[in-house]
């Protein structure tokens, strides 16, 4: 017997996934990339980078971005929740303040640390995913750098400001050579 198939999904009133569609890359304003870096910009270059590869189309370089950003995006961190505290707690306030407090701990300790994994697990990933695909890595300054990229660390962006800023990514990714140092991964 074999499985479903989209003729039955669809009719069991499965939602459908819209084939996206490429905006003409002339019409999408290339960002500034050219910078003169600081100390404290050459020391957030772990943080704040674009990639690009020669040779490469938009859709090439967008089908790359997106594939590397999904995979990136679906690691996740989360602290909290298994300690010796909650052991202790339980044992002399009883399971239900123990629970809340335990609760309560773990989404603050989540909001500050976790949140900060997420972000730096979000671009080790991201950062090998684009070099396993060949492309090179340069250094730019937060404030250019958050011109067309995005953190996630508390929620995920949404998928319109998603798509957007990974059009320009490709952009960038399929664009000029840089002039500036290349960076390793």
């Amino acid at each position: 017997m074999s499985g479903p198939t989209l003729a039955t999904a669809q009719e069991a009133g499965a939602p459908q996934l819209l084939p996206y569609e490429l905006p003409d890359p002339a019409t999408l304003e290339r960002p500034k990339l050219d910078f003169t870096p600081t100390p404290q910009d050459e020391a957030d270059f772990d943080k704040f980078f674009y990639f690009h590869r020669e040779g490469t189309s938009f859709p090439e370089a967008y089908a790359d971005v997106r594939e590397c950003d999904a995979l990136a995006s679906g690691s996740s961190i989360y602290l909290g929740g298994n300690s010796g505290a909650l052991a202790g707690a339980t044992a002399q306030y009883g399971v239900l303040a123990a629970g809340i407090g335990s609760a309560v701990g773990s989404l603050l300790a989540d909001a500050i640390f976790g949140s900060a994994a997420r972000r730096q697990q979000r671009r080790i990933n991201l950062r090998n995913c684009m070099g396993f695909k060949g492309y090179q890595r340069y250094g730019l300054s937060g404030d250019l750098w958050k011109k067309f990229n995005f953190e996630e660390g508390l929620g995920r962006k949404k998928e319109g400001e998603r798509d957007d800023a990974l059009e320009i990514q490709a952009l960038v990714a399929s664009g000029p050579k840089p002039t500036a140092k290349e960076l390793g991964l």
